[in-house]
């Protein structure tokens, strides 16, 4: 490796060690102040951020790849990974107990404007590969997609998104759900794995 490349990768990963360093500083501040200065910091750390309020016990990972807007609330022990990946949430997103959002690694999770995501979700587009019955699942690698959660979209407690998957605008998904296949807009869906069950109209 040319030693300039060596170079950019070493400064890489020290910028890294000191943006994680001092989301780890700050992540556990307790009261309204380390709400404001969350916001500061992760202003500053972050590939965007709005005027947003973060819990106490935030896990962010890869935070160079992460953009959140302006109303965004992310209640305690909720994670958002994105090294090597891409994440994206939209404005006046909820984000209840400890969701856990991304992959590191790869992939991409986009989600819209007005979203409610209730607790324990996990939205993951990563997956294990395991077609070779011969080799120990955990060294066939892990395979990448994309996740799309459009706007304005209710997410149940206890939900599984899994990777290459589009929730369409206005959906409701109910609690305990499995979504691994698109679910068009204005559905309310549920089960596993996840199907709709009505949709929804104006009346």
């Amino acid at each position: 490796m040319p030693s300039t490349q060596r170079s950019l990768t070493l400064s890489g990963q020290i910028w890294r060690l000191v943006t994680d360093g001092a989301a780890w500083l700050v992540q556990g501040f307790p009261t309204q102040l380390g709400v404001v200065l969350r916001r500061k910091i992760y202003a500053r750390l972050l590939a965007s951020c709005g005027i947003c309020d973060i819990a106490t016990g935030v896990e962010l990972t890869g935070l160079q790849n992460i953009r959140i807007g302006d109303g965004v609330s992310i209640n305690r022990g909720c994670t958002l990974l994105a090294a090597d990946s891409s994440l994206d949430i939209g404005e006046n997103t909820h984000l209840n107990k400890n969701v856990r959002i991304g992959a590191e690694g790869g992939g991409s999770v986009r989600i819209g404007r007005d979203v409610q995501i209730g607790p324990n979700t996990v939205i993951d587009p990563s997956a294990h590969r395991f077609a070779q019955a011969n080799v120990p699942i955990r060294e066939q690698g892990m395979e990448y997609g994309h996740i799309v959660v459009e706007d304005n979209v209710w997410i149940g407690a206890n939900v599984v998104i899994v990777r290459d998957t589009r929730i369409g605008e206005g959906c409701v998904i109910g609690a305990g759900a499995v979504v691994t296949r698109d679910i068009e807009p204005y559905s309310v869906a549920g089960g596993v794995p996840a199907k709709v069950l009505r949709k929804r109209t104006g009346a």
